[in-house]
């Protein structure tokens, strides 16, 4: 009985002992995990470029990792978009700000906006705005590369969906047709008019991951995601589009993005026929769209004429240590130098003195002063007279002009009278006989009843 009782409290006290180092080694190992797990999806972008704005393949491999499986139509808007960064940011906003209307109604009233229509249609695809709207840094980063060299971006695109299928991980895409022309693979919508978004872990659905240094960005689920079984993709509800959402495509053979004018479309239309329809131009970047957010580097900021620096620019400036100068030199030479006191600084009465004021004999009454003074106004007394009597002489002439030319037309009218005139006015008119019967003295009188 005694040797029970003592092996319980033994095993009592080594389980009080162990309890709290296991606990900790728990936390211990949890802690690790978190940070291997923080530092895994930390982007590397901090080795430098090559040639000056040239991502590597690494570094584009690790950019496009979210987005490569994305069906075409859709990764064309993203890739152009990312192009814009601000714009997107203010989609973004815009969209926060009348999250009460439909999708629907939200793509109409955004028609009005003056950003370029491949922002315009992500307004369809909230999760994917969002996520441009606050990784900034990626989606800067995804434009510039686009930017530098639209086909390496493309050409990685098609690598990491090769990877993918090499994984077998292409198979389980239920919502999309995956197709293989000429060793492109290109990713489509089963029906035309509703787009699935799919969300996958990028570091499993592409298995071995080549670029190790570069270790592919990871998000997190977006919010409404299922995954059907145990396969690699989560989906959602499609997204019901219009008409107007497929006005650019992939031309994979010569590696750039071609584009029709949105709004001549009535019918949804085919990959290739986006391709080869009449009217279909390449892609070009429009700098007024940009509205003054800085290149990378000075590649694209020369090759688009912008006048503000280039973030690597700003960058490089912000960390140069600045220049300080030494005022060491300066502090002894001024020291060097000896005050000198002139007499005047002091307060003394002969300084007081020398700064009084002065006062003159010709502002005091003196005669001198008043005889000056007589002598100036009595000059301009004669001034004013002598125009006084000119300007009397003047009006005198001009009035004895004016009474000779009176005179003068008052002769001519009593001479020059017409001989029908005379006459009329030796006519004499007899008097109406109202005017010459006499008034009656008629008085009034009072009515009598």
């Amino acid at each position: 009985m005694n040797r029970f009782k003592r092996w319980c409290w033994s095993f009592i006290i080594t389980l009080a002992i162990a309890m709290p180092l296991m606990m900790s080694a728990a936390t211990v190992k949890a802690q690790d995990h978190e940070l291997e797990h923080s530092r895994f999806n930390e982007p590397q972008f901090s080795e430098p470029l090559h040639n000056e704005g040239q991502y590597s393949e690494g570094q584009l491999a690790q950019m496009l990792a979210p987005i490569a499986l994305y069906p075409d139509s859709l990764l064309t808007h993203i890739l152009i978009a990312a192009t814009y960064p601000l714009e997107v940011v203010q989609a973004h906003r815009w969209q926060v700000e009348y999250n009460n209307l439909s999708t629907q109604k939200q793509i109409d009233k955004a028609q009005d906006k003056d950003w370029d229509p491949s922002v315009v249609a992500l307004i369809a695809f909230p999760n994917v705005l969002q996520k441009l709207s606050e990784d900034l840094n990626w989606t800067q980063s995804l434009g510039d590369a686009f930017l530098q060299d639209e086909a390496q971006v493309l050409a990685s695109i098609q690598t990491l969906r090769q990877e993918a299928d090499n994984a077998n991980s292409l198979e389980q895409m239920d919502n999309m047709q995956v197709t293989r022309v000429s060793n492109q693979i290109i990713i489509e919508p089963v029906r035309k008019e509703i787009v699935y978004v799919p969300y996958y872990d990028p570091r499993t659905v592409y298995g071995y991951w080549r670029w190790y240094r570069y270790p592919p960005i990871y998000w997190a689920v977006y919010p409404g995601y299922i995954r059907p079984g145990y396969g690699h993709f989560y989906w959602r509800a499609g997204v019901h589009i219009s008409f107007n959402y497929y006005f650019s495509a992939f031309h994979w053979h010569k590696r750039h993005v071609v584009v029709v004018h949105h709004h001549n479309s009535h019918r949804y239309r085919h990959h290739g026929r986006i391709v080869t329809s009449h009217g279909a131009k390449r892609w070009a970047h429009k700098p007024q769209h940009r509205r003054g957010v800085a290149y990378s580097n000075n590649t694209l900021r020369h090759k688009y004429n912008s006048h503000h620096p280039s973030r690597a620019q700003s960058k490089a400036l912000r960390h140069d240590p600045r220049k300080h100068v030494n005022h060491k030199n300066s502090l002894e030479r001024i020291r060097g130098y000896e005050r000198v006191k002139s007499p005047l600084r002091a307060k003394s009465p002969e300084r007081i003195k020398s700064h009084e004021r002065i006062k003159s004999q010709m502002r005091g009454n003196s005669p001198e002063r008043n005889k000056s003074h007589q002598q100036i106004t009595h000059q301009r007394e004669q001034q004013m007279r002598s125009k006084l009597n000119s300007n009397s002489k003047a009006h005198q002439s001009t009035a004895n002009k004016s009474y000779n030319n009176r005179q003068k037309h008052q002769s001519q009218s009593r001479h020059s009278t017409k001989p029908h005139q005379t006459a009329r006015s030796k006519v004499s008119r007899s008097p109406s006989p109202r005017a010459s019967a006499p008034r009656s003295n008629h008085q009034y009188k009072p009515r009598k009843d």
